[in-house]
């Protein structure tokens, strides 16, 4: 009785605290009287299993320790004593104690800690850090109080602020290195709440108290640091309370799903050019940007406090040298605006410093604060200071990503600062555009570096023939810069950079290349991956839009470090393969100008090398490629034709459908070969197996020889190749497909009916679009662009089929959560309406 009367009083409590929060929205007031009414519970159930008073103490831990008890958080208990419990009915009763937790419904973790093994305990770093936020619930005071005082006399704080400065190291590497994410993790990320937690562990650990004004009482912030860091640590842990009462459990993720209800909740409204949930974004990412700053400066504050050894750098009086970080005197009195970017320079051209010291960072705020006006932005000096910067052999990548931590690059350069925080509603960039666009300009170095050589030749080689990389690193400053703006955002990032140029005094041809490249940074993308790359005429006018070799790495370097940028689930080995293939097919174009039918004969001489290999003479294949037509020679490589030669040349005449599968090139994904009289349907028979075995179609070319035969691949990727037995798995496919091409009756081949979207798709709302063209000799194109479902290409499969329409040729591309798939076909029939196939395709997208 006692228990649901406990129970009762405490769901009513909870209830008044959680709306009283809605209505207020005084978080640190929740989190207080959130630890007390729990504090109240486990001291009452603690109570009530008649434990030992002077033998165990209960207390609360991490969290819980600290009176920063969310929602859904976990409540963490230490049980102390002077010895491991033998007695059989003490064991009953901490037993019945934790019992007691569970069945009132409290999500515990509990552990029990005993004075003589402090030393073994706190070994581990996170049960120290756990141990020092230990505060008094219930049990004998001494034993606690003798507890604690035995933790801090044993516990090596100099160790363990090493060893966490390290943990936390590996932590913003686990959550992608940036709070700057689209759905980032409040608790987690960089800039969110662990990395205020950390402040508050080496605190606790240097000083015995982990309150914010331990810092201010011990000089280690300034007053107004002090007020940045409780503002800013309220503000996310709002979010965070805000969060686990929306979703009813401990989620902290900050998802998209959960953001329009956040700013509705905070009272953020729409404005002309923001949804109210950017708004409430942007408010984040404020927040976000200052406690990475702040983690910054507090951090190399506690590393340098043991660090004696410093020595003086020769032509910077005001400036020293500790533990590798530049900083500065404490009593210069040096203005140092307008040395900052020699500063930058200084740190580029020593491989030995690691940054710069919280002193120098500090007065760094100050100046961008203080002096960065009009007169200085538009000092011609200071440009070509700032410029220089990016001529560096060394440290570009981070010395840019310092400028804008330091508030630099968004306030000497303003239009970077418009994208600053800006969002990026496409489905497929994780990240903010400034952030998106340093992560660009890393992929850019990590280019130039022989170390590195393995993981990107192509790159690494096409890098080596660039003169000046200063042009591909302002490619990638500004190929974003347009967003947010409205309209194209090349053509608006083409415009920053004329006017980039003229004003920071960049030669002509500079400016207009690196303009060319942000104009025209999806090209080489565009082409990739919407066109067929063995069509001659592709390459062609590709080749001719590049114009140069010079323009054509550049290009092919932006690109790939573009997509690589967007997000981890956008760049594969399927991409990489097709944009190196046009970059070397271009390159080869280039150097020597050929017509078409120039590079047919090309491409069949180097397939009959490739024949030669495998001692297939000409006289053995000769009948079949006539059988196959010139045009044949126009849709698939050299390689490819080569393993089509090899694997048709005892079926070209043959009834049987024949179906082949090998590993596609660049190892990624399979390659499937049918080869079958031309029937109705192999194309949705095709896209129905593969949904089924929960395979994805990439990329499909279909062609009809002249004795009409059906030669169709199909390139195809899965999810997890360790779990495949892949010499199983080819025979599989090519038993299973085969049977269901011989298959005559379509209405046995599953369909889809219900095309759900993601829940991101639902929430940016991608707009739908149908797009048909007219193209050659009877051949029409149509694009689709929408939000990636499961099911969808079969189920335009079947819209092509009701239409009696040949597909010819498909580019399936998947960018994130959004798709955009091209489609060449012709009419078998004389009653075709590209309206009602426009409609159809529309309605099946909605």
């Amino acid at each position: 009785m006692i228990f649901k009367t406990l129970k009762k009083s405490y769901e009513n409590k909870f209830t008044s605290l959680k709306n009283d929060f809605l209505k207020k929205h005084n978080s640190i007031n929740f989190l207080k009287k959130n630890s007390k009414l729990c504090d109240d519970v486990i001291t009452t159930l603690w109570r009530s299993c008649s434990i030992d008073p002077e033998k165990y103490v209960i207390a609360a831990v991490g969290g819980f320790g600290r009176n920063e008890l969310y929602p859904g958080s976990d409540i963490d208990l230490a049980i102390i004593s002077n010895s491991e419990a033998t007695d059989v009915d003490e064991k009953e009763k901490l037993e019945l104690f934790i019992q007691h937790c569970w069945d009132f419904g409290f999500k515990i973790g509990i552990s029990q800690r005993i004075i003589s093994e402090i030393h073994i305990d706190i070994k581990d770093i996170t049960i120290a850090t756990n141990l020092l936020e230990l505060r008094h619930l219930s049990g004998c005071s001494n034993l606690f109080f003798r507890y604690k005082d035995t933790l801090i006399k044993k516990l090596n704080i100099n160790s363990f602020i090493k060893n966490k400065i390290k943990e936390q190291d590996e932590r913003h590497l686990k959550f992608s290195k940036s709070g700057y994410l689209l759905e980032p993790n409040i608790k987690e990320s960089r800039g969110c709440l662990r990395d205020i937690h950390f402040i508050r562990w080496l605190t606790a650990a240097k000083y015995g108290s982990h309150e914010f004004k331990t810092l201010i009482e011990n000089k280690v912030i300034e007053h107004n640091q002090y007020n940045l860091l409780k503002f800013h640590f309220n503000k996310i842990a709002k979010r965070r309370i805000f969060l686990h009462i929306i979703t009813n459990q401990q989620e902290d993720r900050l998802l998209v799903d959960y953001q329009s209800r956040l700013a509705e909740d905070l009272g953020f409204k729409n404005t002309p050019s923001k949804k109210a949930s950017e708004n409430v974004m942007n408010s984040l990412y404020r927040s976000i940007r200052n406690i990475i700053l702040l983690n910054e400066i507090i951090t190399k504050k506690f590393m340098l406090m043991n660090e004696n050894q410093s020595f003086e750098i020769p032509g910077y009086k005001e400036l020293y040298v500790k533990n590798n970080l530049i900083e500065i005197k404490p009593k210069s009195s040096t203005n140092i605006s307008q040395q900052i970017f020699d500063y930058f320079k200084l740190y580029q051209d020593n491989k030995t410093f690691m940054g710069f010291g919280p002193e120098l960072i500090n007065k760094i705020q100050e100046s961008v604060n203080q002096d960065f006006n009009k007169t200085f932005k538009s000092n011609n000096l200071m440009q070509s200071k700032f410029v220089n910067l990016f001529k560096s052999k060394n440290k570009v990548n981070r010395t840019l990503r310092l400028l804008n931590r330091y508030n630099i690059l968004g306030n000497f350069f303003p239009p970077f600062g418009k994208i600053v925080s800006q969002m990026q509603h496409d489905l497929f960039h994780i990240y903010t555009v400034d952030e998106h666009t340093l992560n660009v300009i890393e992929n850019l170095r990590r280019y130039s570096k022989q170390k590195l050589k393995h993981e990107f030749p192509e790159s690494y080689d096409a890098f080596k023939r660039i003169k000046k990389p200063e042009i591909l690193y302002f490619a990638g400053l500004f190929h974003d810069i347009g967003k947010g703006r409205g309209g194209d955002h090349s053509k608006i990032g083409e415009k920053e950079v004329l006017r980039f140029g003229k004003k920071f005094q960049l030669s002509s041809y500079d400016t207009n290349l690196i303009a060319w490249l942000v104009r025209n940074h999806l090209l080489m993308s565009n082409v990739a991956q919407k066109m067929d790359l063995a069509d001659p005429t592709v390459i062609r006018n590709f080749a001719k839009e590049v114009n140069n070799i010079e323009r054509l790495d550049l290009l092919y370097l932006l690109t790939t470090a573009d997509i690589r940028g967007t997000s981890h689930k956008v760049w594969n080995q399927w991409k990489s393969t097709l944009i190196n293939n046009l970059h070397q097919i271009t390159l080869r174009y280039l150097n020597h100008t050929q017509t078409e039918q120039q590079f047919i004969e090309q491409r069949i001489n180097e397939t009959k090398l490739v024949l030669k290999k495998y001692s297939i003479s000409e006289k053995m294949f000769q009948s079949n490629w006539e059988q196959l037509g010139n045009e044949y020679f126009k849709r698939f490589d050299a390689h490819e034709i080569a393993w089509q030669t090899r694997v048709l040349l005892p079926h070209i005449k043959t009834k049987d459908t024949i179906v082949r599968v090998r590993h596609q090139k660049g190892g990624q994904g399979i390659e499937v070969l049918i080869y079958s009289i031309d029937r109705p349907g192999i194309f949705y028979k095709t896209c129905s197996f593969f949904h089924g075995i929960q395979c994805r179609i990439s990329q499909a070319k279909i062609y009809t020889s002249k004795n009409h035969y059906a030669l169709n691949a199909f390139h195809v990727s899965y999810d997890d190749e360790n779990t495949i037995r892949f010499k199983d798995f080819f025979k599989y496919i090519e038993e299973e497909l085969t049977q269901l091409i011989n298959n005559k009756n379509l209405r046995e081949v599953k369909t889809i009916v219900n095309l759900e979207r993601t829940r991101q798709a639902k929430f940016h709302q991608i707009e739908d679009s149908v797009e048909l063209v007219d193209g050659e000799s009877g051949c029409y194109h149509v694009m689709v662009k929408t939000s990636n479902r499961d099911g969808l290409l079969l189920s335009i499969a079947q819209v092509f089929l009701k239409n009696e329409l040949n597909i010819i040729n498909a580019k399936i591309t998947t960018m994130g959560e959004r798709i955009e798939d091209h489609f060449d076909f012709v009419s078998k029939s004389s009653n075709f309406n590209r309206t009602d196939l426009e409609n159809s395709l529309k309605k099946l997208l909605a």
